[in-house]
């Protein structure tokens, strides 16, 4: 664009007067003669594309001075004085600064899409209205209807709005997201600084404000007091606002005590559905409150000559081109998606907000035998790394589900059935394989080589992370269920085909307990982890006071073993790894906190024991009074017959863990080094398969696809911490694809099409009347869950 083709008399040089490469003054009224906004807009575009990375703009009420400016990865900072009128910074971008040296007009930060706006007065009507990111800080007050829908988007931090002496009428109307700060300082009514029907249609973010107010939308938001979260994240934000406002002077007053103040937070689904007022349809409120304020028919009832209705022509029945369904638990929670056991922690929390507490407790068992173990200490929580919730703060607590349920009660058991199970080896997935069988009624012997049931969960993992008398507790509700355990019980061919001939099916579920070794120089005088760990839980301490300890292999049993040889006196812990390490989660964490060092790639040449010395092939060494290898496991399978084959160490099986004999299976470790929560839920699911052939049918198969991201309105939710209560946690949960029966879609449907109906068994349902619907979809725009989905309709006749 060039100047020169701007229909403006004024030349260019009247309006832009640069003062060097990076500064130029803008001048908005040329002598007398105003410039239009769309020519000082188009200057200021143009100077900008010049490098101008500083504009001192002159104004004379010109509308949009500082919006729409691209981000350039420099700061743009934009300084206005004189009057200023409407939309000043609307659709303002990242890197965009804009200081106003005195008040501003209507609609201050219109659309701000991440604009940094300081006014030095007050901003009038409308002032950051629909704004999506970016700040705005005001000197003075604001006027009515400020913060209107407002919106964060989650890929960028929340809008600001700071005002620091009031509000007018109307504030945060309708606000989606983003933060609102009122500071109460010599407000212009000090019994009231949020003005009258505040947050009215609020559903999300939040305000917090200093000072009294004399009414708030009950029907939208909560009044709380601050919480620590507040009052740290409000303390730290009030500094940068008083300097850019220049009231520094200030600070003390506005930090000195949290109880002075507030916040108004929207009401969440739950609490939503118990106000009377969500229980009216939109005709009800049409003529109750609507029409009550702005007249019938609205600003248009002059011109409306045809019958009052709000859409004159519409279409029902057969006629709709799309219907909705409510598809209640037609998708799985990703959390249960993401879980090897299978557990839906969505149901158990539905439970716990029906007030089921021992049934959401109990659930799990159908699952799992050992949840308090699994679920709440060890597992590193896929679940919770694919819950929605952690998309707006944290991931609900399944720890917390899982450690609650140590003291559950097992479901009743089926009538005994005439077939006998034998399962080799005691650990999870043993433990889950014979726990579901005894509940469906079979007669199981689980044969272990230990005197001890649990595998490695009892002979591997520190007790640091796992107590000792949760899993004794956990085992010991797993025997009371009549199951025969076999201990130090050694199994050769011999003795394999015996039970393959006395039972009806054989489990293989031994795990994998040799410990793969690596062949160097000096590998005779290393230790493994197995070994390692093993002596530990088994009352030998090893003696590492002062030691250098350095692990091969960086996976998480490398990490147990770091911290305990921290715990054990070490006084450095290194471990290499070839490849970037595999480790995560708590016991990574752990090791770090304890002072463990990760180095890779480093392939290990030779370990001199003399010397105290490990040396790798780069040249580089470590000092190593020990050392410790920590590869992986393999299982020893000696005892079994050539019918059931291996392939590279291990048992050889199809997706239903059936192996080269009919009458054999195997699960868990057994078939390659997984989580103890892939265990788990191995033995769930051959004991489905297995009572299913049992009974020539077709087992039951979970094909259900996972629930959309996209389909949950986490828009509907406050940002709450993970606490350690399963009610509170439940009401954190976001119910993914399965209904929490708040009522939104009822009380949203305007033609009272969807009614909730109780079923003679306690449960419900939201069904559609097809004559009402006419298709409109806002069920489904709604519905905080995913449940509802338009369809095209399949009656239409278009």
């Amino acid at each position: 664009m060039s100047v020169k083709e701007l229909d403006f008399k004024a030349k260019p040089e009247e309006i832009l007067e640069w003062i060097d490469e990076k500064t130029v003054k803008v001048f908005g009224n040329i002598k007398g003669d105003r410039v239009p906004s769309r020519v000082l807009e188009e200057y200021i575009q143009y100077a900008v594309n010049q490098g101008a990375r500083k504009l001192l703009v002159y104004a004379d009420g010109q509308h949009g001075i500082g919006g729409r400016i691209w981000p350039r990865g420099e700061r743009i900072e934009v300084i206005v004085e004189g009057p200023v009128g409407q939309r000043l910074g609307s659709m303002g971008y990242f890197g965009t600064e804009i200081t106003v040296k005195g008040s501003a007009s209507d609609d201050v930060g219109w659309i701000n899409c991440g604009a940094k706006i300081t006014v030095l007065g007050d901003v009038t009507n409308g002032a950051f209205n629909a704004a999506a990111q970016g700040i705005l800080y005001v000197q003075g007050s604001g006027g009515a209807r400020c913060d209107t829908l407002t919106k964060h988007n989650p890929r960028f931090d929340p809008p600001q709005s700071w005002y620091f002496r009031d509000v007018g009428d109307s504030f945060a109307e309708f606000k989606a997201g983003g933060i609102a700060v009122v500071c109460g300082v010599n407000p212009r009514n000090p019994d009231n600084v949020l003005g009258y029907r505040p947050c009215v249609g609020m559903v999300g973010g939040v305000v917090y404000f200093r000072g009294k107010i004399q009414e708030y939308s009950e029907a939208d938001v909560k009044l709380l007091d601050l919480d620590e979260d507040d009052w740290k994240w409000l303390v730290e934000n009030i500094k940068p606002f008083l300097v850019a406002i220049q009231r520094e002077e200030y600070f003390d007053l506005l930090t000195r005590d949290a109880s002075e103040w507030r916040k108004l937070v929207a009401l969440n689904p739950e609490e939503r559905k118990k106000k009377k007022y969500y229980r009216l349809s939109i005709q009800e409120f049409r003529e109750k409150y609507w029409e009550n304020e702005v007249g019938r028919g609205g600003i248009f009832a002059d011109y409306i000559t045809h019958e009052r209705t709000l859409l004159r022509y519409i279409t029902t029945g057969k006629d709709r081109r799309y219907k909705p369904l409510w598809n209640n638990e037609k998708y799985v929670a990703p959390c249960n998606f993401a879980c090897p056991s299978g557990i839906p922690t969505q149901k158990r929390t539905s439970l716990v907000r029906q007030g089921k507490i021992k049934e959401a407790v109990d659930l799990v068992l159908k699952y799992t035998p050992l949840p308090a173990t699994i679920c709440g200490y060890i597992c590193p929580a896929p679940c919770m790394d694919a819950c929605t919730r952690g998309k707006l703060d944290e991931p609900i607590g399944m720890d917390v589900f899982g450690r609650a349920s140590l003291d559950a009660k097992p479901p009743e058991k089926e009538k005994p059935k005439d077939k006998k199970i034998a399962i080799i080896g005691g650990g999870p997935a043993g433990l889950n394989a014979a726990w579901q069988l005894a509940l469906k009624g079979y007669d199981v012997t689980i044969f272990e080589k230990e005197s001890f049931l649990g595998g490695k969960l009892a002979s591997l993992i520190p007790q640091e992370r796992l107590p000792r008398l949760v899993l004794e507790k956990e085992i010991q509700r797993i025997i009371d269920l009549g199951i025969e355990v076999k201990t130090e019980f050694y199994i050769d061919k011999e003795e394999f085909k015996r039970l393959k001939k006395k039972y009806d099916a054989v489990i293989l579920a031994v795990g994998a307990h040799q410990p793969r070794r690596l062949d160097f120089p000096g590998s005779e005088h290393v230790l493994t982890a197995y070994e390692f760990l093993r002596d530990i839980n088994a009352g030998k301490k090893p003696d590492l006071n002062g030691k250098s300890v350095v692990i091969i292999g960086a996976g998480n049993v490398g990490m147990d073993v770091a911290s305990e040889a921290f715990t054990y006196g070490a006084a450095s812990v290194v471990a290499v790894d070839i490849q970037k390490p595999a480790a995560f989660g708590k016991e990574l964490y752990l090791a770090e906190a304890k002072g463990a060092k990760i180095l890779w790639p480093r392939f290990t040449e030779r370990y001199d024991p003399k010397e105290k010395k490990i040396c790798f092939k780069d040249g580089s060494s470590l000092e190593a009074d020990v050392v410790i290898i920590s590869i992986g496991d393999l299982p020893a399978l000696d005892f079994l017959p050539e019918t059931v084959e291996i392939e590279r160490g291990w048992i050889k099986i199809t997706e239903d863990f059936a192996t080269t004999d009919p009458k054999v299976f195997a699960i868990g470790d057994v078939t390659g080094l997984g989580l103890a929560t892939n265990a788990i839920g191995h033995g769930r699911k051959l004991a489905e398969l297995i009572d299913a052939r049992l009974k020539g049918v077709e087992p039951e198969r979970d094909l259900r696809p996972r629930i959309s991201y996209e389909r949950i309105k986490v828009e509907y939710y406050g940002k709450e911490r993970k606490t350690d209560n399963i009610e509170k946690e439940a009401i954190r949960c976001l119910s993914c694809g399965l209904c929490r029966d708040c009522g939104v879609c009822e009380v949203t449907c305007y033609w009272d099409a969807i009614k909730r109906v109780e079923n003679a068994d306690g449960s419900f349902a939201y069904v559609v009347d097809g004559d009402r619907c006419i298709g409109c979809g806002f069920c489904a725009g709604v519905c905080p869950c995913g449940i509802w989905e338009m369809v095209e309709n399949p009656l239409s006749e278009t």
